[in-house]
């Protein structure tokens, strides 16, 4: 993505703690070494700053519509907040991470969610599907105003829960994800050229050695 509107490809990258995100300018000589993205940082007492940041998984989208990128982020204890670019298309200056919010609650997932907006539904509305730890994929559908409904699986469109611990959601998602393992990771692409969006997915498995990763291209039907 071209984030400062240079006419390059830029990387960004988010970090487990303290959870900055960083930002690798491209050039015609390539990637320039990695600067933290500022943002505006609440007033809060030092032992409730941190762990809210923590894993700080972003993506960008315009998401208030004022021709600039603005900044969606998960994080490890499993919200999603968004960080409004009050800059331009050519200087970015990302406010505050505040949580967004699905059926009136705080948007969450289990864990350590890793966002995606995208207009899933081809509807004209944003959407934002999650990854998160216990290997779930909630599909969290966008209104016209930028609000969202309640989660649902994005597989077969059941109500995810809201309550209970890691192995309560994992045995959940493990009924209702074709998707094994765990800490899964989303990108959307046309994988198979038909013109429909197709989710790609990466996970975690722990064998008897080691930990491993796969990829998977779940297609649309």
């Amino acid at each position: 993505m071209d984030l400062n509107g240079d006419g390059f490809e830029d990387m960004i990258s988010g970090e487990y703690s303290p959870g900055d995100v960083y930002f690798f300018a491209g050039s015609a000589e390539g990637l320039a070494a990695g600067e933290i993205i500022p943002e505006e940082t609440p007033e809060k007492p030092d032992d409730e700053m941190g762990i809210y940041r923590w894993m700080s998984a972003a993506r960008f989208v315009d998401f208030d519509s004022d021709g600039d990128y603005d900044m969606v982020v998960g994080s490890v204890q499993g919200e999603v907040y968004l960080n409004l670019n009050r800059g331009t298309p050519t200087a970015f200056a990302f406010d505050e991470r505040v949580p967004l919010t699905a059926g009136g609650r705080p948007m969450k997932v289990q864990s350590k969610s890793h966002p995606v907006p995208v207009d899933w539904d081809g509807d004209g509305n944003l959407d934002i599907l999650v990854g998160d730890e216990a290997a779930g994929v909630t599909f969290f559908r966008g209104r016209a105003d930028r609000t969202f409904e309640t989660g649902v699986s994005l597989f077969n469109g059941k109500p995810v829960p809201t309550d209970g611990g890691f192995a309560d959601f994992h045995d959940w998602w493990d009924r209702n994800s074709p998707v094994p393992g765990f800490r899964l990771r989303l990108d959307v692409a046309d994988w198979n050229n038909d013109g429909k969006l197709d989710l790609l997915v990466g996970n975690c498995e722990t064998g008897e050695e080691r930990t491993t990763g796969y990829v998977f291209v779940c297609l649309r039907r």
